[in-house]
């Protein structure tokens, strides 16, 4: 497969050319690797901070048509959208000398937020872009426009009313970070609020033009540029083509770059800005402001690493690097930039898939493999040992809906040996390696920088922050009793579901009466209960059943309640059984167990659920 690239200054600077040697050996390295994972093509960007040591791409943008990826194909980069609207807002903030620390309802009053703790904390600018207001991410009928009649952006205003569902802070605003788009749509907003414009057409005009960036920008529908890459999934040995959809959420990922303009981002972020940009605004101290979170608890401690405004810090390969990632229908993209490394990447495939492969091949090509950190390990404190020693559970849910995954299967132990520290899975298995750093935070198995901290929660309980993520003392015991009387609940009714249907067929085999009302109550609520998650996944499997009104979320609305009716109408059987005593007991335990299953996905919420309105 021809490879078309872009190298420049080879000829000009002797001194760039081990460089370029490993980076054509990286090429042929990815094209191998794009080829063995049937991956249509990537855009690829690798820079240093003066130059360009490759921009364009491997395989193919169209597979129908055998078209080359070169370095002015578009991509949709999904949620690196969020580093660009930051950047934005940051500049038109700086022009009308507005603060970080702004509450959003002083610009907008109009917003559907709801903030119980509005009167002393209210949600700031720097909340949204942290992602640390509390809001639950985009719930489904509000992720893509379905309105075909137009091609014009709708006011952003319009976006953030179909997002209201997810704009409730579920905690005090600047304590946990919980990823959510809708914080970006509310971005957007802003922008259009404080300058009169649209806000792609004021980063256009701030950001894109003077960066150089000519065919960037925030499409809504598809740009009508034969250069725009087509996005595909693949179902067994074909790749099938995605369409260009519309989200509601141009702001948190509808960004769209080449190769070339990439290279032009990632310059600039690693020089902390350029000439042709803003000197009084782009300086160190806002660098620094955009790479490192203010807000969090763990930053408020002196955590100094995580989600920063549109950009998150990750150690690779012996160097602290930046960036973004972002995902979209048919694309897989990220970015990372490092200044002591001197080196930025920039890739995009154009399939659903793993983008940081590619980033980790790179890394290894051209940093090679790291040495030891160099890192000033320090003895633990026995007190720090004698508090922290705990399990701890994850509550910081991305979504309320699936925040049952976290509360069951997640969740961290403690286990202080010597002057490390090993977390270990719910039921016991070795995760990690932490290593003291001194003031309550631990750097992370290789890593350079601390990233983990034990801290004190605002209601002072004992609170473990790792992964970027907020989790609390719990009890490991009532966690794996629950764990294990779900899974023991799901097992007994699935028996109960395979020996009705062999008891039923001896029935019929051998013509005996069928009766036992008892039996099918019992196997109508475990067959409900299979219907449920299969109809759930129906859903959750395409995008056009998702937020909408259909026969798979109308049937998951009223078998979740008939699920809940079935298991209870058994409990009658316990008094009224006339079988032998050991199927008895049998009955009794399979319908507890049901019992326990509804009690549970009542808790959750799946009982009565609406998806089309969720």
């Amino acid at each position: 497969m021809r490879i078309t690239i872009l190298l420049f200054f080879t000829l000009l600077f002797a001194n760039t050319a081990p460089a370029q040697l490993a980076v054509t050996a990286v090429i042929d390295s990815l094209d191998a690797y794009l080829q063995e994972k049937k991956i249509p093509g990537a855009m690829i960007s690798i820079v240093r901070g003066d130059t360009v040591l490759f921009e364009g791409g491997i395989g193919y943008a169209n597979v129908e048509v055998q078209e080359e990826v070169t370095a002015q194909h578009l991509f949709r980069l999904g949620s690196i959208s969020k580093s660009m609207t930051a950047l934005g807002l940051l500049h038109l903030l700086h022009e009308h000398n507005i603060s970080l620390q702004t509450p959003i309802k002083d610009i907008a009053p109009d917003l559907p937020i709801t903030n119980p703790w509005a009167a002393e904390t209210p949600i700031a600018i720097e909340h949204i872009l942290e992602h640390t207001a509390g809001f639950e991410d985009m719930h489904l009928h509000a992720g893509y426009y379905d309105n075909e009649d137009t091609t014009t952006k709708p006011p952003m205003g319009e976006f953030v009313e179909r997002h209201a569902n997810s704009l409730t802070a579920r905690w005090r605003p600047g304590e946990r970070t919980a990823y959510s788009n809708p914080d970006y749509i509310i971005a957007g907003h802003l922008i259009e609020k404080i300058s009169g414009q649209a806000y792609h057409q004021y980063i256009q005009q701030h950001l894109f033009e003077p960066l150089g960036m000519s065919t960037s920008g925030y499409y809504f529908r598809s740009p009508d540029t034969p250069l725009m890459a087509q996005g595909y999934n693949r179902q067994g040995g074909t790749f099938i083509p995605v369409p260009f959809t519309t989200i509601t959420g141009g702001p948190s990922g509808g960004f769209c770059s080449s190769a070339a303009d990439m290279s032009k981002y990632l310059q600039f972020m690693l020089n902390r800005g350029a000439t042709t940009t803003d000197s009084t605004l782009f300086t160190k101290a806002l660098f620094d402001r955009i790479e490192h979170p203010e807000t969090t608890i763990a930053a408020k401690k002196g955590l100094p690493y995580g989600y920063g405004l549109g950009n998150y810090s990750v150690w690779k390969n012996g160097y602290l690097f930046h960036g973004h990632s972002g995902g979209i229908d048919g694309f897989m993209s990220r970015y990372l930039y490092s200044r002591a490394a001197d080196l930025g990447i920039a890739i995009s495939i154009n399939r659903q898939g793993d983008a940081n492969a590619f980033i980790d091949e790179i890394l290894r090509l051209l940093l090679g493999e790291p040495d030891a950190p160099k890192r000033t390990i320090q003895p633990i404190p026995e007190t720090l040992k004698e508090t922290y020693a705990h399990f701890y559970e994850f509550d910081c849910p991305r979504h309320e809906l699936l925040g049952f995954t976290d509360k069951m299967l997640a969740g961290l132990t403690l286990d202080f040996q010597g002057d490390k520290v090993i977390t270990r899975t719910l039921l016991g298995k070795a995760e990690d390696t932490l290593y003291y750093a001194g003031n309550q935070q631990f750097y992370f198995n290789n890593e350079g920088i601390p990233t983990v901290l034990l801290f004190q929660t605002t209601d002072n309980k004992n609170g473990l922050w790792i992964n970027n993520s907020y989790t609390v003392e719990a009890s490991r015991g009532l966690r794996v009793f629950k764990f294990i009387g779900l899974v023991l609940s799901t097992l007994l009714l699935f028996s109960f579901l395979l020996y009705t249907l062999i008891w039923l067929t001896i029935r019929l085999i051998k013509k005996r009466k069928i009766g036992m009302p008892s039996r099918f109550i019992l196997f109508g609520a475990g067959a409900v209960f299979i219907s449920l998650f299969i109809a759930f996944g129906n859903i959750a499997a395409d995008r056009g059943l998702s937020g909408t009104f259909n026969f798979s979320s109308i049937y998951l609305y009223i078998a979740s309640y008939l699920f809940c009716l079935l298991s209870a109408a058994t409990v009658y059987y316990w008094f009224h059984l006339s079988s032998r005593k050991g199927f008895r007991m049998y009955y009794i335990c399979c319908s507890i167990g049901a019992i326990a299953l509804s009690i549970y996905l009542y808790h959750i919420g799946f009982v009565g659920l609406r998806l089309w309105d969720y």
